[in-house]
C-alpha cells in the first residue's frame, strides 16, 4: 500500500477475504467436491487476509507536523524557567519578590497581546521582554553577581527601578490593551524598544 493512503479498516480487510473464499469454494466445489473446495477456499481465504493484515498494519505513520508554540507559550516556559531559577538562589527576598511580581505581571499580559494585536510590533515588544529581556538581560545578569554584589545597596537600588519601569509599562499596555486604543500600540511598541534596547 502506498504510505499516503490511509489505512484499510479491519471490516473491509474481512469482506475481502470472505468474498474472496465464497469465490474460490464456488469454482472449486464442481472440481473437487464440498469438502476440499471448501478446506482450500478456506485456506486461500487466510492467505489472503494474513497478506493485507500485513501490508495495512506495516504501513509507514503519515509524518506528524508539530504546531509551533505560540509566542505566548513560548514566552510563558522562558518566564517559568528563569523563575526555577531564581527560587534555586540565595539572593535578597525583596527582590526575589519583586522579580517574581514582574513575571507574573508579563504571564497575564502575554495571552492578552498576542490575541489583540497578534503579529503586531507591540505583541513582538512584549514576546522580547518575556523571552530576552527579562530572563536574560536582567534577571541572569543579576543571579550571576556573586553574594555580596547581590546584597550591594546601588545593586539593589538598581534592580528595584528597573523592575519598577518595567511593572510601570506593562500596566500601560494592560490599560491599552483594555480599552482597546489601537491607534497607540504602535507608539507604545516604539517607546518600550527604544526604552528597553530591544
Amino acid at each position: 500500500m502506498n504510505n499516503n493512503e490511509t489505512k484499510m479498516p479491519a471490516y473491509i480487510i474481512g469482506i475481502i477475504t470472505a468474498v474472496i473464499a465464497i469465490i474460490v469454494t464456488w469454482i472449486l466445489i464442481p472440481a473437487f467436491g464440498p469438502i476440499v473446495g471448501i478446506l482450500i477456499g478456506l485456506i486461500v481465504a487466510s492467505v489472503v487476509y494474513m497478506v493485507l493484515n500485513y501490508f495495512n498494519q506495516t504501513e509507514e505513520p503519515s509524518e506528524i507536523i508539530a504546531e509551533p508554540a505560540s509566542p505566548s507559550d513560548t514566552g510563558i516556559e522562558s518566564l517559568l524557567n528563569i523563575n526555577i531559577a531564581l527560587r534555586k538562589e540565595i539572593i535578597p527576598e525583596e527582590i526575589r519578590t519583586l522579580y517574581e511580581s514582574i513575571i507574573d505581571q508579563l504571564i497575564d499580559v502575554l495571552p492578552k497581546v498576542n490575541s489583540e494585536v497578534s503579529g503586531g510590533e507591540l505583541a513582538w515588544v512584549i514576546n522580547r521582554m518575556a523571552t530576552e529581556y527579562l530572563p536574560e538581560k536582567s534577571i541572569r545578569p543579576y543571579l550571576s553577581m556573586d553574594d555580596a554584589q547581590r546584597h550591594a545597596e546601588d545593586t539593589i537600588t538598581s534592580v528595584k527601578e528597573s523592575i519598577a519601569g518595567m511593572q510601570s509599562e506593562l500596566s500601560e499596555v494592560q490599560d491599552i490593551l483594555s480599552s482597546h486604543k489601537t491607534d497607540e500600540f504602535n507608539n507604545k511598541a516604539k517607546f518600550l524598544k527604544t526604552r528597553f534596547k530591544m
